[in-house]
C-alpha cells in the first residue's frame, strides 16, 4: 500500500484518502464536502472519532485535532483516546480486562501504586501527587466509539448482577 504525509500534522495517510484521519484535515481534491449536520455549509474537516463532516460551528479544533461537538472534550494523546479512568485504580484493571479480552488495542497510564502513602509517616510531595491521579485507559482513535459501547454493556450487567444480589 503506498503512503503519503498530512502536510497539516505529518501524519501518515494512504494515498487515496480523502482526509487525515489523525487531524480531520480535508485533502484538496475531493470537492466540496457538505458539513453532515447543515448542509448548507462547507465543511472545515472530519472528526477524528466519529468521522461526521462538520462545518466550523459544528467543530472544535483541540490541539491540532479536529472533533465534532460531541467529542470534543474527548481526551487525546498521540493517537489514542481516553476510553475510562478512575482513581480507584481496581476499576481501571478490570475495564482494562475487559476490553483487552474482546481484542482491543490498549495503553494505560498511572496504573503505577502509589504504595504505603501514609503507612509510618511515608507522606511526600510525590506519594501525594500520584493519590489522586486517575488510572486511565486509552485505546486507538478508531476503535474508541466501538470500546465505548463495550465499557457500557460491562457496566450495564454488572450493574444488574449486583441488583439480583
Amino acid at each position: 500500500m503506498e503512503y503519503d504525509r498530512c502536510k497539516n500534522c505529518d501524519g501518515e495517510v494512504t494515498a487515496d484518502s480523502d482526509f487525515c484521519p489523525h487531524c480531520g484535515v480535508l485533502f484538496k481534491g475531493i470537492g466540496t464536502l457538505r458539513c453532515d449536520t447543515h448542509a448548507q455549509r462547507i465543511s472545515a474537516g472530519v472528526c477524528v472519532i466519529c468521522r461526521k463532516v462538520v462545518c466550523i460551528e459544528c467543530s472544535k479544533v483541540v490541539h491540532g485535532r479536529t472533533l465534532c461537538l460531541d467529542h470534543k472534550k474527548i481526551e487525546i494523546q498521540q493517537d489514542w483516546a481516553l476510553a475510562f479512568q478512575s482513581t480507584e485504580i481496581g476499576d481501571s484493571e478490570l475495564v482494562k480486562a475487559v476490553l483487552e479480552s474482546e481484542g482491543f488495542h490498549i495503553q494505560v497510564q498511572n496504573f503505577n501504586s502509589v504504595g504505603f502513602v501514609w503507612d509510618g509517616g511515608g507522606d511526600s510531595p510525590i506519594s501525594r501527587s500520584n493519590i489522586s491521579k486517575p488510572a486511565k485507559v486509552f485505546v486507538p482513535i478508531p476503535e474508541y466509539l466501538e470500546a465505548i459501547d463495550v465499557i457500557e454493556d460491562w457496566n450495564t450487567s454488572k450493574t444488574t448482577e449486583e441488583a439480583e444480589h
